[in-house]
């Protein structure tokens, strides 16, 4: 047991990031665009609804088109010349996170509470909200946690607290659900994967693994032939039942690399490579969707095989506010103060999930009060 602490006497100046991401709009992530002095250049690209347009928001910095957005940090998280990870700012400011070990980052999965989960080489990871590495332990909470196979895509899902990851097998489509304990710390029960049902395509890869409407996963297909089938899938996160979002086929359909469920339109976008373009497709929609204009650089002109990410961008979380009232107030200080009190995160009196463990390093510490008290300092949630 420790002193309790007086909110007033511990005055920390924490900046509070703030920038122009849109709630509801996109990013898009890409190995190759048509911005740059020359084509074929990487970029982190903004892709505003009201109405469409793309801009540059970061161009030529090495992106391997593997992103996903943060809504913890407020930034776009990025691959990085293959294995490191970049965070990109609403300035288009490129800075990395400092990955511990080997630079071998493969994907990227933001919880929204601090927690980026990392598959590496042989394991995954997670940075905590101070930027510390963890490995990811099994559900014995002893060894590593070892993933069935390696993933091309993944998201976490937090009404499940699960990360998804998608790749193409000798089965077709497959989507796995990794289950968390209560801390992230470690799994928390057996790994299922489902198999999705995309009649009429050969090889059905998966391009795109990010938020839908609904409280469901949006899942984007790709596939080098041109018939009509299920390109976009939903799944439900704990279910597991999916449904066709929407069927494509037009020319150049294979060259579907990328796509995501936009909010704010209320559609899913798709980057058709080939025609340098972005198509809208309504739920239900089956063809060639609509062509959006104003959109070409979204791509390289006239290609098809880079790789690429698309998510919509999200709210930011509330992981302070431990009483679930949309502020962060005298009563969450009341709840934090028991646990600083209590500080390890194992004691049986600790409440379930150790919610006041803000950076998930096990103890509720100084560290913790720190990130509380920005928080609190903004007092209603975002």
């Amino acid at each position: 047991m420790r002193a309790s602490l007086a909110l007033a006497s511990f005055m920390v100046c924490v900046p509070v990031l703030a920038g122009p991401f849109v709630v509801g709009d996109a990013i898009h992530v890409t190995s190759a665009s048509g911005y740059g002095t020359n084509s074929n250049r990487s970029a982190v690209i903004r892709i505003s609804t009201n109405p469409v347009t793309i801009s540059p928001l970061a161009v030529d910095g090495g992106f391997t088109g593997i992103g996903a957005y943060d809504s913890f940090r407020q930034c776009v998280l990025a691959l990085r010349f293959g294995t490191s990870i970049a965070s990109v700012n609403s300035s288009g400011v490129v800075s990395s996170l400092p990955l511990s070990g080997n630079q071998d980052a493969t994907l990227i999965a933001p919880t929204g509470d601090g927690r980026i989960y990392v598959q590496r080489s042989g394991k995954w990871s997670y940075l905590d909200a101070s930027n510390t590495t963890h490995d990811l332990k099994n559900n014995a909470n002893s060894g590593l946690f070892a993933a069935p196979r390696s993933y091309k895509r993944a998201c976490y899902d937090k009404s499940s607290n699960s990360i998804f990851a998608g790749v193409l097998t000798v089965a077709g489509a497959v989507v796995a659900k990794i289950p968390l304990a209560s801390d992230g710390s470690h799994v928390g029960g057996a790994v299922t994967e489902v198999v999705l049902a995309t009649p009429g395509l050969a090889s059905p890869d998966i391009v795109g693994l990010s938020e839908g409407p609904g409280g469901k996963l949006f899942v984007k297909i790709d596939d080098n032939g041109g018939g009509l089938g299920p390109r976009m899938i939903l799944l439900d996160p704990v279910s597991l039942t999916q449904t066709t979002y929407a069927q494509s086929n037009y020319f150049g359909v294979g060259g579907e690399i990328a796509g995501c469920y936009v909010p704010n339109l209320n559609t899913a976008l798709v980057v058709d490579s080939l025609a340098d373009q972005l198509r809208a497709f309504a739920l239900g929609a089956s063809g060639g969707g609509t062509p959006l204009a104003n959109t070409a650089a979204i791509s390289s002109s006239g290609g098809s095989g880079e790789t690429a990410t698309m998510f919509p961008i999200t709210a930011s979380g509330c992981p302070c506010d431990l009483n679930h009232d949309d502020l962060v107030d005298d009563a969450d200080f009341s709840i934090f103060l028991g646990a600083y009190n209590t500080l390890d995160c194992a004691d049986p009196s600790m409440p379930s999930g150790c919610p006041s463990d803000f950076n998930h390093d096990g103890v509720v510490d100084d560290a913790d009060f720190t990130l509380f008290l920005a928080a609190y300092n903004e007092l209603v949630c975002p």
